[in-house]
């Protein structure tokens, strides 16, 4: 983990160094000005790398009705309880579903048989037969994006992510000024950022994989 403040001083010595962003009497301090630039482009690229890999994998418990066949991740939110008791469930993170377990925590089949279904990333649907077997609720595994930062926050990331997080928002920042020079520019940091990741994904560095066993039911009182 490393604070926004810490995150932009890396970025001032190293790819942002020669840029009119950093001041130029202070070596390692982005100019006030182009902090909420930095801010911005900083949260666009922790939105990218959560959304690539499963880095953020939360659970919730879907209140089942049997009157009602499908549930939304996106306006159904007065039905879910999160399993860690200390996390809100918001909808704007909300990336894909992982798993679905049943109340013994077997894990339930989606878009297989038809019984259970995924209409769309946020959405599930349930046969009337499945839904009275599988009621009162089922657990949710899901993929989530970081949340928004501001200037005060930290940066929930793998170390070795934390490399690839400069190099997106470097490569962003300079793309976006005018002249061949930036482009170039920005198109090399870009090149790097995906060697950067794809060395990370084949040597699975981050441990993003999402074939992961959860047994954590017991312990979180799901049975």
């Amino acid at each position: 983990m490393i604070s926004f403040v810490q995150f932009a001083e890396r970025l001032a010595r190293a790819e942002l160094k020669n840029m009119s962003a950093v001041d130029d009497t202070n070596l390692g301090e982005v100019r006030p000005d182009y902090i909420p630039t930095i801010l911005s482009l900083t949260n666009q690229a922790l939105t990218t790398l959560s959304t690539k890999f499963p880095l953020f994998k939360l659970q919730l418990d879907v209140a089942l009705n049997v009157a009602k066949r499908e549930y939304s991740f996106e306006t159904d939110a007065l039905l879910f309880t999160m399993v860690e008791i200390a996390q809100t469930y918001s909808s704007n993170r909300f990336i894909k579903i992982l798993n679905v377990y049943d109340k013994n925590g077997v894990d339930v089949l989606v878009d297989v048989n038809g019984h259970v279904t995924s209409p769309s990333y946020n959405r599930i649907r349930f046969t009337e037969s499945k839904l009275i077997e599988l009621s009162p609720r089922v657990r949710v595994r899901y993929q989530a994006r970081h949340p928004q930062i501001d200037e005060t926050a930290t940066i929930d990331l793998p170390p070795n992510l934390e490399s690839a997080l400069q190099l997106l928002v470097a490569s962003m920042y300079i793309s976006q000024m005018n002249g061949p020079e930036h482009s170039a520019k920005g198109d090399g940091y870009y090149t790097s950022y995906l060697r950067h990741i794809g060395e990370d994904e084949l040597k699975n560095h981050s441990s993003t994989s999402e074939m992961e066993s959860d047994d954590r039911f017991h312990s979180r009182g799901f049975v």
